[in-house]
């Protein structure tokens, strides 16, 4: 049995994640419109109405999709020691004067990845479900115009 959701749904998450790779700090907004497109794509493949249920489901796991990649390249790209050096340089550099720093900024890189994996998966679970909402909307809304 063919799912129809399954291609809207991988297309939604790597257009989260191409365009975050492009340009991060757009996360939010690019994961409201993978999430968007999604639903859109979902719609035209199944040709018929998107229930708002199945609409918040499509934003939610296009949203996984997007912020896994984005997670596998992101630990892809600091696998090498320049880049995780820059990183520490930059933590060195930028770290809050109130807070003692830690004795070495290596230790805690794992920390640091772990919080900023779930971080992102989050932001692209919640702005994707939402641009999911809005796709289901709107899609609802030209039905009713068309009618």
């Amino acid at each position: 049995m063919k799912d129809p959701y399954l291609k809207p749904v991988i297309f939604g998450g790597l257009f989260i994640t191409m365009l975050s790779v492009v340009f991060a700090p757009g996360i939010f907004l690019w994961a409201i419109v993978g999430g968007y497109i999604t639903v859109r794509l979902a719609k035209k493949l199944t040709k018929e109405t998107i229930p708002l249920l199945e609409g918040l489901l499509l934003g939610l796991f296009s949203g996984v999709i997007g912020g896994t990649c984005l997670d596998v390249l992101t630990v892809i790209s600091f696998k090498s020691p320049e880049n995780q050096q820059l990183l520490i340089r930059t933590l060195e550099k930028n770290w809050p004067r109130e807070i003692h720093p830690p004795a070495n900024f290596h230790d805690i890189l794992p920390s640091i990845f772990v919080t900023t994996c779930i971080f992102v998966v989050l932001i692209s679970i919640l702005f994707a479900s939402i641009g999911g909402y809005i796709g289901t909307v709107i899609s609802k809304q030209t039905k009713k115009i068309d009618s």
